[in-house]
Order: structure tokens, then C-alpha cells, then sequence
């Protein structure tokens, strides 16, 4: 077709050899800090630390961000 546009290939192999799918595995242990502060500690092999905390209206003393927060930083990623 004149002007069509080619879509470039992934740079990745999409499935695993005979497989029509991937499967992702993410590890989270949480560690309850007092007052609704939270530490998670994310990964396999390298381990990422996130916290979480609330606001003083319900029960935190917003040291870190809202989980709420998290979740629609990630909505943006």
C-alpha cells in the first residue's frame, strides 16, 4: 500500500519457544513499621524497598507516599 507505515519488529522474542504467551512472577514481602507505615521489599533477584504511609487522617504520619499514590504512579509507567 502506498503510505502505509511498517511496523518495526520487537527487539525481543515475545514467547518463550511453543508458547502463544508470558507469564511475569513479582515477590513482595511487607513489613508492618507502626502507624500505618509500611516497608515492601520487591524483586527476586535484586530487592527494591518501597514504603508506603498515610496521612494524619487516618492513622499515619505521612513520611512517605499514600499506597493510592503508588498505584496511580503506575497507571502513568
Amino acid at each position: 500500500m502506498a503510505g502505509a507505515t511498517e511496523r518495526p519488529e520487537p527487539n525481543y522474542d515475545p514467547f518463550p519457544p511453543g508458547q502463544s504467551r508470558r507469564a511475569t512472577v513479582t515477590e513482595v514481602d511487607v513489613e508492618d513499621m507502626g502507624n500505618m507505615l509500611r516497608r515492601a521489599f520487591v524483586g527476586r533477584d535484586v530487592k527494591f524497598t518501597i514504603y508506603c504511609d498515610e496521612g494524619p487522617n487516618v492513622g499515619g504520619n505521612h513520611t512517605a507516599p499514600a499506597p493510592l499514590s503508588y498505584f496511580a504512579a503506575s497507571i502513568a509507567f
